[in-house]
């Protein structure tokens, strides 16, 4: 299964993470058009919200594009709410800009609208440029859980000039798309810490499902809350209960149910997983924990 969203879709991700996490994938896949275009490293402009540096590129590079030009290229520009500038600009063999969004309908919607400006001005100033075809991006892995799970920054140029990007989460199996959502949301927190850096690391999700790993742990790191055992005198279920509950839930067989049948406490994560269950598996009794423990007194009161 593979599933794909915008950083700033993901349930439970703030304006300001997925901001930051923009940041970093813009960069990501502006060392990569860096790497394709390495003989003409000179050539390129990257924003860095500078726009003297963009005025100064244009002009440099540009013997046409005289100060009388430049200083109405500013004002008129600003007056009217045209200015903008390109994450990358190209003079080279290839004359041409790019702008990196994130693929949701906002990030459409903006990047078409910022192209088509870049493409108007471009054209009354009589400059060179025009929207990129030839820059082949690529997806790059940011974090994996063994073979069992990768999550990808998948990277595409839709059209012209505007390259759009999305997260994705590949697994071996089927996982629900409210665990989808936790783990991304887990995985973009992990990388927001990364910003900055000048090489970014994948997240390695396998420690948190280690060997003596407990529920409760793994849903503090992950962000979620692991209901405990009910209380108060009408409960009358136990740990053996909430097992047989999981193995009713995800349909449990053959030698992970006869685990969970011989458990009468918290189980070591690492062992559940041993046993059989998926990494996403153990996320779904975290954050159905509530649910679980409630389907475990309906069973211990068949049992009395």
């Amino acid at each position: 299964m593979k599933g794909c969203i915008a950083p700033g879709e993901i349930p439970g991700i703030s304006a300001s993470e997925a901001s930051v996490f923009g940041e970093i994938a813009e960069n990501m896949i502006c060392a990569d058009f860096m790497m394709q275009n390495a003989a003409a490293a000179r050539a390129i402009f990257q924003d860095h919200h500078n726009p003297a540096a963009y005025l100064y590129f244009l002009a440099k590079n540009n013997p046409q594009f005289t100060e009388q030009m430049q200083r109405d290229f500013y004002r008129r520009l600003y007056s009217a709410g045209l200015m903008r500038v390109p994450d990358l600009l190209i003079h080279s063999a290839e004359k041409a800009f790019y702008e990196i969004k994130p693929e949701s309908a906002s990030g459409m919607r903006k990047g078409i609208e910022k192209v088509g400006t870049l493409s108007g001005v471009y054209r009354y100033y009589r400059l060179p440029y025009i929207a990129g075809t030839m820059f082949r991006p690529r997806n790059h892995t940011v974090a994996l859980a063994g073979t069992a799970l990768r999550a990808t920054l998948n990277v595409r140029r839709s059209a012209p000039g505007l390259i759009m990007y999305t997260l994705c989460l590949e697994v071996n199996g089927v996982m629900e798309l409210a665990t989808l959502a936790v783990i991304l949301r887990h995985i973009i927190r992990e990388l927001n810490r990364q910003r900055g850096n000048r090489q970014l690391i994948p997240v390695d999700l396998s420690p948190i499902f280690q060997k003596d790993e407990q529920l409760t742990e793994i849903a503090r790191k992950l962000g979620l809350t692991m209901a405990a055992a009910a209380g108060g005198a009408a409960a009358v279920a136990g740990w053996k209960h909430f097992w047989k509950a999981v193995a009713v839930r995800f349909a449990v067989r053959g030698s992970t149910a006869a685990v969970l049948s011989a458990a009468d406490g918290p189980l070591p994560v690492g062992e559940l997983i041993a046993a059989g269950l998926a990494l996403w598996t153990v996320v779904d009794i975290i954050r159905l924990s509530d649910e679980l423990w409630q389907d475990a007194d309906r069973i211990a009161r068949t049992e009395i």
